[in-house]
């Protein structure tokens, strides 16, 4: 495959990838609310269906287990810059310190955090606890040179979640991160990898003030930096959201702000904000988003971190 071939593919790929999930036979994961008030129903049930008596148990204890459960008991954080899921973006920089890299880019992300099994009391399936992986890619184009490919991250982890009470959840992870340069970046600039590969144990908390209003927190700690001269272990991040779910257009479509705010000590506790306004879609089994993002701080991709930037988008954004 050309070089000119594989720039092209990987963008389609992923944004068809968006598509087909957007568009066609949804899948059994669904948004955190409305699996858990499913369970909750499917629990009730006199005579529950195959798919329930395969996918859950209820022990002697009175701890019902699911075994690959939709959902998790930890929410996304909305406007978080390293969050997996998927995410076609149109950025406008307005300030950029990546040499050589143009002001008008895109913006791609695939990806998905999957439960492995859930364990929450009889008849309570909003408490209890997760163990679920994930993993994803992300990486951006250069629209100004070609779609270049500036550069890419992939990453992977192990959480696990926990909700003791209505509206308050934990997570404790370990988090893999590995980015790399484009192949055309190195060979139109001749910028060599610095080798940014992160090994990370994170923990978090949620605190849903009401049904609209959400409070987060997160605390990181880098054990394994494969770039010491130039890296640092620790990580702070904290965030605001408030999500209107059925409130516009009769009810159909939702809306959202959220703002997340982080800071690095590799960076010397710098702050990087992002922020985001939208729209949320109708949809039964995933939560799509549309809307704008303004952004300001260090370069997403890890290769890049060095360097600050300020851009404005144009997004949708699907969670699995």
């Amino acid at each position: 495959m050309t070089i000119h071939r594989r720039k092209i593919f990987i963008p389609c790929f992923i944004f068809f990838s968006f598509v087909i999930l957007l568009l066609g036979e949804p899948p059994a994961w669904a948004r955190q609310a409305d699996l858990l008030q499913a369970h909750a129903g499917a629990e009730s049930k006199e005579s529950p269906t195959k798919s329930d008596v395969s996918s859950s148990f209820t022990t002697l204890s009175g701890t019902t287990i699911i075994m690959f459960p939709p959902g998790d008991m930890y929410p996304y954080y909305i406007a978080d810059q390293h969050r997996v899921g998927f995410c076609i973006q149109v950025l406008r920089y307005t300030a950029t310190e990546i040499p050589a890299a143009g002001k008008s880019r895109i913006y791609l992300k695939t990806g998905a955090n999957i439960g492995i099994a859930r364990f929450h009391p009889s008849g309570h399936p909003d408490r209890g606890w997760q163990l679920s992986v994930q993993a994803g890619w992300d990486g951006q184009f250069d629209s100004d040179n070609s779609q270049d490919n500036i550069g890419w991250d992939g990453n992977y982890g192990f959480l696990l979640s926990m909700a003791p009470a209505s509206g308050l959840a934990f997570k404790l992870g370990m988090l893999h991160t590995s980015s790399h340069v484009g192949d055309e970046y190195i060979e139109r600039t001749g910028r060599k990898r610095i080798g940014y590969t992160r090994h990370e144990i994170t923990g978090g908390v949620s605190w849903s003030m009401s049904e609209q209003w959400r409070l987060y927190s997160e605390a990181g700690w880098g054990y394994d930096l494969r770039n010491e001269t130039l890296m640092a272990p620790g990580r702070l991040q904290a965030g605001l959201e408030f999500v209107d779910e059925k409130s516009l257009w009769q009810d159909i479509l939702g809306w959202y702000i959220a703002v997340d705010t982080s800071t690095w000590e590799e960076r010397d506790w710098r702050l990087d904000v992002s922020a985001q306004l939208g729209v949320l879609l109708p949809s039964a089994d995933h939560r799509v988003k549309l809307g704008i993002e303004y952004y300001n701080g260090r370069v997403p991709i890890g290769e890049f971190f060095q360097f600050d930037e300020t851009y404005i988008a144009f997004g949708a954004w699907m969670d699995l």
